[in-house]
């Protein structure tokens, strides 16, 4: 094949990986956020109900006891109250989860230019032209991505390595069908 299917070949190669893991890192973000969410809600529903309810009163029966964990259970209700809201994980859940999703998008649209290449279902001239598309909006959606930290890099580095169906010699078989792979061998 020429030189030009062979850069393109390259090309969409590269995106597809780079999506690949964009998309992993913000669904683990999401799950983490959502985790975390889960969490303060319970700390702050179950404080709230031993202290409301005069559960700690019932259950401790000298009254400076009951008095002091009482205050406690509050305090820790305050706290849990302030951080969720300080920190709004269902919006940052919703943010990460959308954007995951965008790439997931992204990455299958990559695949089916890589698709088309491997098995010369289109001319290059218009696989080309698709390619220069999907990476300007790759490269816009790029200004938009969410934080992310380095456990969830980590989480879906574990994951998709795990995948029994994954060959496990580089990145593209992450992301990439064997078929087409094997395919795009051709391309040299």
């Amino acid at each position: 094949m020429s030189t030009r299917a062979k850069g393109l070949k390259n090309a969409l190669l590269g995106a597809i990986v780079s999506v690949g893991w964009t998309h992993k890192i913000n669904e683990k973000q999401a799950e983490k956020y959502m985790q975390l969410d889960n969490r303060w809600k319970f700390i702050q529903i179950t404080t709230a109900g031993l202290t409301s309810t005069g559960a700690v009163s019932l259950l401790l029966v000298d009254s400076i006891w009951a008095k002091v964990i009482a205050a406690v259970l509050g305090l820790i209700n305050f706290v849990s109250s302030g951080i969720l809201k300080a920190w709004d994980y269902q919006k940052l859940f919703q943010q990460s989860k959308e954007y995951a999703n965008k790439q997931f998008i992204l990455r299958e649209k990559l695949m089916d230019c890589l698709r088309d290449l491997a098995f010369n279902n289109r001319d290059i001239d218009s696989i080309n032209d698709e390619w220069l598309s999907l990476e300007e909006e790759r490269l816009s959606l790029s200004k938009l991505v969410p934080a992310t930290d380095s456990k969830s890099v980590q989480l879906a580095s574990n994951q998709l390595k795990e995948e029994e169906h994954n060959v496990k010699d580089t990145d593209y078989s992450l992301f990439i069908d064997k078929e087409i792979l094997e395919a795009l061998h051709d391309i040299k």
